[in-house]
């Protein structure tokens, strides 16, 4: 099978739209989480903070991310983090299990797209151009 046909393709918009499914499918994810319990409580604050941060990369990316959390950069340490989030949330439920299955799936993919090499990482996820204290530039 040959990706040399997606070579000249724009992805940017649909890395986006799957950044964005992942993020708010771990936050609703998380909020219903909540209220099954201790453990749930927690891990389900833990899946909301997750979510929400992959959210906000998707606006904005602070110089410190690629400092503390460089996997977040390429496609095999999102997919992996991905395939983690999915597999912590609890499926209590068949929205959480059906969310749970699309960020795994997700995550998949992304690993995937890593053997790929005609497919770029879009831009959020470039580290380069990345300022760290103002002076240097990765």
């Amino acid at each position: 099978m040959s990706f040399d046909s997606l070579s000249g393709l724009d992805l940017n918009g649909a890395f986006k739209i799957a950044n964005f499914s992942v993020a708010g499918l771990t936050v609703i994810s998380g909020i219903s989480q909540l209220f099954s319990g201790f453990h749930s409580f927690l891990s389900g604050l833990y899946i909301i903070a997750f979510g929400l941060g992959i959210g906000f990369l998707e606006f904005r990316v602070p110089s410190e991310a690629y400092t503390y959390a460089s996997f977040l950069f390429s496609f095999i340490g999102r997919g992996i983090f991905y395939t983690f989030l999915g597999i912590s949330i609890n499926l209590s439920s068949i929205f959480r299990i059906l969310a749970a299955l699309l960020v795994f799936i997700i995550g998949v993919v992304y690993i995937g797209l890593e053997a790929v090499p005609s497919i770029s990482p879009p831009q959020n996820m470039n580290a380069e151009g990345i300022a760290i204290n103002d002076e240097d530039i990765i």
